[in-house]
């Protein structure tokens, strides 16, 4: 069942806090903790993306209880009622238990320091952390656990050489010890690059089955040496629709052997990141069409 916009509100009070991490969490299981207690492995989010979810949570709160049940891996939400909340999982019910489909769940892993660190997910966390609280109970799958390691500087080069952290900024590159400790825009830079590449997926280029880590912030890095953005009214639906457009049709464009970026496992092509034979011109269509993605990050 739908709740009524009015009663939104009531989607967001308080909640019982939840337990510490337990210390004898392991690698593979699944643990319940309050979205403080993420550390985020990267700096930005596209603020544009987290607009174009939170209005659509805002007008529709079952699309809310839906991300959320799909994110614990529990498919989605079965039902719910105008007292609901994200912060009280009790509230409302999904359609399996915690961690029935896994693939959908967001992933941790432990520090030395004892600490979290998100390691997929900053987005979909973010919404929640800016709608909900961070208070916000959610479930993880831990992948590894590195309380092992000697150091917090041992850790950052394991996470770097795992390709578990992203150190790049709008404003250049970062230290580990700069990383955001919490998740949110009101923490976490904005990226207008990365949001581009998120209004473009499908448009210009397709996910790959296995695509390698941090591909929309290689596109992301790519475009911003191609494409200034001052081009560009990135404040107007309509201005926005155009740089998606040019995006695309630069993605396509560049020969599928062209090295978009460099990782630590070789170079990357155009082809190996997704790049299309040609624009989804239907996509695209439907993406700035009302009631599109466009419309909805736009929304007033």
């Amino acid at each position: 069942m739908k709740a009524s916009l009015p009663l939104l509100a009531l989607l967001f009070s308080t909640a019982p806090a939840f337990a510490a991490l337990p210390p004898d969490i392991k690698a593979g299981e699944i643990v319940q903790v309050e979205l403080a207690q993420l550390h985020p492995t990267q700096a930005a989010i596209g603020y544009r993306q987290l607009d174009y979810k939170q209005h659509r949570y805002q007008a529709d709160p079952e699309k809310l209880f839906d991300d959320y049940c799909e994110s614990m891996g529990q498919k989605g939400v079965k039902s719910f009622t105008p007292r609901s909340t994200v912060r009280d999982p009790a509230s409302f019910s999904c359609k399996a238990p915690v961690g029935s489909e896994p693939g959908p769940m967001k992933t941790a892993v432990i520090g030395p320091d004892n600490q979290l660190y998100l390691t997929d997910g900053h987005h979909t966390f973010s919404n929640f952390a800016d709608m909900a609280g961070l208070s916000t109970p959610v479930q993880v799958r831990i992948t590894d656990d590195f309380r092992p390691l000697k150091s917090q500087a041992a850790f950052w080069q394991k996470m770097a050489a795992a390709h578990l952290v992203w150190l790049e900024t709008p404003n250049g590159k970062i230290a580990p010890e700069a990383l955001p400790q919490e998740l949110g825009r009101q923490h976490m830079q904005d990226d207008e690059y990365r949001s581009l590449i998120y209004f473009v997926r499908d448009i210009g280029f397709d996910k790959p089955d296995n695509p390698p880590p941090f591909l929309e912030f290689f596109w992301g890095q790519w475009l911003s040496r191609e494409l200034p953005l001052k081009a560009f009214n990135l404040r107007d639906r309509d201005g926005y629709a155009a740089a998606v457009k040019k995006v695309a049709e630069k993605m396509v464009s560049v020969p599928k052997d062209t090295v978009i970026a460099q990782s630590d496992n070789g170079p990357l092509t155009a082809q190996a990141l997704g790049a299309r034979d040609a624009v989804n011109q239907k996509a695209l269509n439907k993406l700035s069409a009302d009631n599109g993605k466009l419309s909805w990050a736009f929304k007033r």
